[in-house]
């Protein structure tokens, strides 16, 4: 049974999305036309010229990592399984030790505006084309899910239909990328990332208000069992070696390499200002990822013992924080707008800053290839028609997204076959200087293989088993009985399975598994095949180079 209230959206709630929309386009239109002013680059489009402040790049940073599906998806993790995301947040602190001491120095030498680039120049155009196609499908799978959770949110409490609201979203998302470029994208994200804070804080406040305040939220939740700081089981999603093993590798390409991030880093002017912007990045990220496991628990605190899903309120686990938001929108006008507007603009700031980066990699690793003398004039207009298709292309991936099933885990695991891959190819390419483009094929295509083994050989493993959830508040009528604590899945085990342990441990490791052989396989590779000698050093980690080239000769390379 899906319960839905229209009547508790008003006019006011439908406004807050007028003026997030409104706001959206206004700044698509307000680059437009300041760009029909001067003669605008292809590096206007894709990297705002390269002259960006810091504060909108970290905005549009930390609103690019933070999507309207993982507020949703993060506060239901953390009512089934408590509040172990927090260990996350440490693992960030990777990137700027990292990223701008091994790979930003590469990317900002070369003056290049895709990543992927950087493989015809360190091995040939096969390794280049490789990585463009994984950025690529995956991204594809990516983008209908970004505005598919969201809108089923919007649904629950108008009752406006599902496609309906995709086709508005992916279209206004397009058209202001499109028509705005770059520096479009970076301010709206500023503005959405605004919204999606008084979002949550406004959520936070009226929760903890309706069960007593702070101290009650806590006492509540550890009674429940939802207060995970961290255990040794790797089998555990709750895992503090999980999670210090594989998010290093998962935070370094997805907070650092990834071409929808390295394009913000790029965008500014100097490297100490991009080191900055990481340092800031995994600072006020860190924050926000500590402090979503509270907005969990103030939704279990408000179910404690009555537990949505198992009253028949909602069919979804997902459904969880929506569902909250609906039965308490009566506390004042406008909350439920409020809080699905702040959803709506996490899912329009990650929308863009991917039909940005892939219209980019699709015209500069492709197009270009075969139209190699166009203006750049035509080139805008081009990438500007390529946002738009891919805008288009985004309504219709979501029919076939939602029949698949299981969309969150389904993202995961492409998240963690892209980190593999394309991390396997940047290591090689920046560490190793041995490493040849066999090598770097061959640790692409073992990153894919082992990933997608894991992920096969998962299939059919029982879920990890939820914490206990209670019935003994909710009415006879709405339960069918008065149970006092509920566990959806019945642990077990056996011998077979503490045999296959490989594949029933969580998720988390698949990336940092596939990226480890990956690099292994790759340089392994390049030895047998003859190694390889790096004429020009910028294409390496500054702390391995013996010399450099000229402007001159770099410049050459470059244009060859």
């Amino acid at each position: 049974m899906d319960i839905v209230d229209k009547g508790q959206f008003t006019h006011l709630d439908y406004s807050f999305f007028v003026v997030v929309f409104f706001v959206s386009g206004a700044i698509g239109l307000y680059y437009a036309f300041k760009a029909r002013k001067t003669a605008s680059t292809i590096e206007d489009f894709l990297l705002g010229g390269r002259n960006m402040s810091i504060f909108p790049v970290i905005a549009s940073l930390i609103a690019t990592s933070v999507s309207g599906s993982s507020i949703v998806g993060l506060a239901a993790e953390v009512y089934t399984y408590g509040t172990h995301t927090w260990m996350f947040a440490p693992a960030l602190f990777v990137i700027p030790l990292v990223v701008p001491t091994i790979f930003l120095p590469i990317f900002a030498e070369l003056k290049l505006t895709s990543s992927f680039k950087y493989f015809e120049l360190r091995f040939n155009r096969r390794v280049r084309l490789l990585a463009s196609f994984i950025f690529l499908f995956t991204g594809l799978i990516f983008l209908p899910v970004t505005v598919y959770v969201p809108a089923l949110s919007f649904q629950r409490v108008t009752g406006v239909n599902t496609y309906v609201t995709i086709a508005i979203l992916s279209l206004l998302c397009a058209s202001y990328t499109a028509i705005g470029g770059f520096k479009a994208v970076l301010w709206t994200d500023v503005v959405q990332l605004a919204l999606m804070i008084v979002a949550c804080i406004i959520v936070s406040v009226i929760g903890t208000r309706a069960v007593g305040g702070l101290g009650n939220v806590f006492r509540v939740a550890d009674r429940g069992g939802r207060i995970v700081i961290a255990n040794m089981d790797m089998n555990k999603r709750s895992s503090l070696l999980a999670y210090l093993i594989s998010s290093t590798a998962i935070n370094t390409f997805q907070f650092g390499l990834n071409q929808t991030i390295l394009q913000r880093f790029l965008s500014l002017p100097s490297q100490k200002k991009m080191t900055i912007s990481a340092w800031m990045l995994v600072s006020v990220f860190g924050m926000i990822l500590c402090f979503s496991p509270f907005l969990g628990i103030i939704v279990y605190a408000n179910y404690e013992t009555c537990d949505p899903m198992k009253a028949g309120k909602i069919q979804s686990i997902d459904q969880i924080l929506p569902h909250f938001i609906q039965e308490k929108a009566s506390l004042f006008l406008g909350f439920n707008g409020i809080f699905i507007a702040g959803v709506f603009s996490a899912a329009l700031s990650t929308t863009s800053s991917y039909l940005n980066a892939m219209s980019g990699v699709i015209f500069e690793d492709f197009v270009s290839n075969w139209f190699p003398n166009i203006n750049q004039n035509i080139a805008n207009r081009t990438m500007k028609i390529i946002v738009i298709i891919l805008g288009i292309l985004q309504i219709f991936l979501v029919f076939f997204i939602e029949k698949m099933g299981m969309i969150m885990q389904m993202t995961n695991q492409c998240m963690a076959l892209n980190t593999a891959a394309l991390l396997t190819l940047f290591v090689l390419g920046a560490v190793l200087p041995k490493a040849n483009s066999a090598g770097a094929q061959a640790g692409a295509l073992t990153a894919i293989v082992s990933v997608l083994t894991l992920i096969i050989g998962s299939i059919n493993n029982e879920p990890e088993p939820t914490l206990p959830f209670r019935t003994d508040g909710c009415s006879d009528s709405l339960t069918g009985a008065s149970n006092s604590t509920i566990d959806h899945f019945p642990h077990s085990s056996s011998d077979q399975e503490d045999i296959f342990w490989l594949f029933r441990i969580s998720f988390m490791y698949f990336g940092f598994i596939g990226t480890f052989l990956g690099i292994s396989i790759g340089y392994l590779t390049s030895l047998l095949t003859g190694g390889n000698t790096i004429e020009d050093q910028r294409l390496l980690a500054p702390f391995l180079r013996t010399k450099a080239l000229t402007e001159e000769e770099v410049n050459l390379r470059i244009k060859e």
